[in-house]
């Protein structure tokens, strides 16, 4: 009987240390997968600000959109009539960046959950996998980013911190900067967040009466819902 006992408990804790390993090797999964997604989002925002030539005016977040070279800029990219990205590029005279062979077309920043990444112009699965991506405007999204409408975000939720993560976690008044392919960044301000349908797109098509405005959505920890963040320019 003791002896049956004893093969029993030792069992279960063999068992025990089995799920033991399962746990922390879950965890430094996660871990490894977010300091990597986290690294090369690194790279390239780096390579962006190289590669944008007025990535010294930015003045630490502040909006540079009504001062010195970067006016010109932003009259030359309202008054473009093309909608291919690379005569955008070529105007502002920066080199393109590109990720797996997709255009960088921004980066985003949101200091008070330590997240940057880099914006992809093409939405589709893959691009998704790997980075965050413009959604709407569906067309020029290039010369969408820091212009007057709403510039629609889409970032997975992986529950580990990377990409869209986190944005549940923001509060009203939290600031958000983007910077576009111009080397402009501007600030944005959080003034609404909240859960909706997965199904519920209003977020994309609502109408900013001309202000400059973003939105962030991921999909949300409960099934079926999506997390959708606005904020404005500030």
């Amino acid at each position: 009987m003791e002896n049956k006992y004893g093969n029993l408990l030792t069992i279960m804790l063999v068992i025990a240390i089995i799920v033991v390993i399962i746990i922390l090797a879950f965890l430094g999964y996660k871990v490894y997968t977010s300091e990597k997604a986290n690294k090369k989002s690194d790279e390239l925002v780096a390579e962006f600000d190289r590669n944008t030539n007025n990535s010294n005016n930015d003045n630490n977040g502040a909006n540079n959109d009504s001062s010195g070279d970067n006016s010109t800029l932003g009259d030359i990219l309202n008054n473009l009539g093309s909608d291919d990205s690379n005569s955008i590029y070529q105007q502002q005279g920066n080199k393109e960046t590109t990720y797996q062979g997709y255009r960088v077309i921004g980066t985003i920043s949101i200091p008070t959950i330590n997240i940057e990444h880099p914006i992809l112009e093409e939405n589709t699965p893959a691009t998704l996998k790997i980075a965050i991506v413009a959604v709407y405007p569906q067309d020029n999204r290039a010369n969408a980013v820091n212009k007057p409408g709403n510039l629609v975000l889409w970032g997975h939720n992986y529950k580990n911190g990377t990409f869209f993560s986190d944005i549940g976690k923001l509060t009203t008044g939290a600031k958000i900067y983007i910077k576009d392919i111009s080397g402009t960044k501007l600030e944005y301000q959080v003034y609404n967040i909240y859960e909706t349908t997965d199904s519920d797109m209003t977020y994309a098509t609502r109408d900013t009466n001309g202000a400059k405005e973003i939105t962030l959505s991921t999909c949300s920890n409960e099934t079926g819902k999506r997390t959708i963040v606005w904020a404005r320019e500030t």
